[in-house]
């Protein structure tokens, strides 16, 4: 089929990509001229492992093109893809100027009756404003859809390859059919639903994944109080089959594109249909908490952060990608420098990134060790393979302090503290 993918932001380069290496013919257009030069060399705007090699793959076999210009991807299309950014408010409400943008050139551009296909993350029902705006500037017959995505950063290749579920909201059984074609021989159940319902289930499932998340995190607290291994009370909970094991690692908090976007996109849609999702509001309130609560344990020790050299491992908001969106080593950061703390950082890919972020408030390390040489304190916040095995007997002999504060429970404390160190973690005994 022939596709265009509008938007090479994070789901846009991947969905861009795999769908070329099905076979599709592929056009992927942006309005970033300099994005999409990079693409047309094969360089990816993000971090991705497997990513780039995918990209070129399709180049090379002419199956994946890129352009700015709607007037040329749009020529042989059958189906458009959104993947515009939807950046939010403060207040949780969607910005949709570009999906509004995106949807006036499509109009304006159209040539061949055309399925467009919602993949941002934008309010349910939201189709329905975008007809009016199509009717207004195009008389070529069209059709709305949604497929959301989950793909997880760090795996979304692997993910788009290995789906556990699509998910196919359309209004005709025509729309279903040529989207069920799509995906057709990937692994995963279907689920055919209305447009609606599709986009809800997006919120819908980030959300619970970071109530799971805030709850482990909860928990963990009250572990500190009464004494109890919040390690072994998550595996507990987890082995209920109603449950599972998956998102209740305790630790500094979740961030990233998706879960803190979500949950407050997902408040605001229930405040202003008449429902008032507490719970999503304190799921937020925990994470938010996180950082402060560790750096209080921190600070019962020490006395204070001034003047303390802080080694900070991994800034990205999880391993596996250069992402710092609501990564929690942000509020980490700034609080410990209100607090007079100097940092020193490292992250295997995330560097540049942090730089675009913290500027030059805080020292960037080549590796692990440069980082933690003569540190007061090392807090490790990012579990990135290469931080969960390290030689404890070396980094102990370069720290000039022995404070370890395990910001993702990677460590046991009595091995820890059998080398010498003062273990900071949460839940754990």
């Amino acid at each position: 089929m022939n596709i265009t993918v509008l938007g090479t932001g994070y789901v846009g380069i991947v969905s861009a990509a795999v769908l070329a290496d099905f076979g599709h013919n592929i056009w992927g257009l942006d309005i970033d001229p300099k994005r999409v030069e990079n693409l047309k060399k094969g360089k990816s705007p993000i971090y991705e492992p497997g990513l780039e090699e995918l990209l070129q793959k399709g180049l090379e076999n002419q199956k994946l093109q890129f352009t700015t210009d709607y007037g040329q991807a749009l020529e042989k299309t059958d189906i458009i893809f959104i993947c515009v950014g939807t950046p939010q408010a403060e207040s949780g409400e969607v910005e949709l100027k570009y999906v509004y943008s995106a949807i006036e050139q499509i109009a304006k551009n159209l040539q061949n009756p055309s399925l467009i296909v919602l993949k941002s993350t934008v309010p349910p029902g939201i189709h329905l404003k975008l007809k009016e705006i199509m009717d207004q500037n195009t008389k070529v017959s069209y059709e709305f859809a949604s497929t959301p995505e989950f793909l997880r950063e760090g795996t979304a290749v692997s993910d788009t390859f290995n789906p556990d579920r699509i998910i196919i909201g359309t209004e005709s059984e025509k729309a279903q059919n040529t989207l069920l074609e799509i995906h057709k021989g990937l692994p995963g159940k279907r689920l055919c639903t209305d447009i609606i319902s599709a986009q809800m289930i997006k919120y819908a499932s980030n959300s619970f994944l970071a109530c799971k998340i805030s709850f482990a995190n909860a928990i963990a607290r009250i572990c500190d109080l009464l004494g109890a291994n919040v390690l072994d009370v998550m595996q507990g909970i987890g082995m209920d089959n109603r449950i599972g094991e998956k998102f209740l690692s305790p630790g500094l908090g979740f961030g990233g594109s998706c879960f803190p976007k979500d949950i407050k996109g997902l408040y605001f849609l229930s405040k202003q249909a008449g429902y008032d999702f507490k719970l999503l509001d304190e799921v937020s309130e925990i994470n938010d908490s996180q950082v402060a609560y560790y750096l209080t344990k921190t600070e019962k020790i020490i006395g204070n952060f001034a003047d303390k050299n802080i080694t900070i491992l991994g800034l990205a908001f999880k391993p596996d990608t250069d992402d710092m969106r609501e990564s929690r080593t942000i509020p980490l950061v700034n609080e410990l420098l209100e607090k007079g703390a100097k940092i020193t950082a490292y992250d295997p890919i995330a560097t540049e990134t942090a730089k675009v972020v913290f500027g030059d408030k805080i020292i960037y390390a080549k590796d692990k060790f440069e980082a933690i040489r003569d540190c007061d304190i090392l807090i490790l916040a990012t579990d990135w393979n290469e931080f969960k095995n390290m030689d404890l007997v070396k980094i102990k002999q370069l720290m000039k302090g022995n404070i370890f504060v395990d910001g993702r429970n990677l460590y046991n404390p009595k091995d820890l503290k059998q080398f010498g160190f003062v273990y900071v973690g949460i839940g754990r005994i």
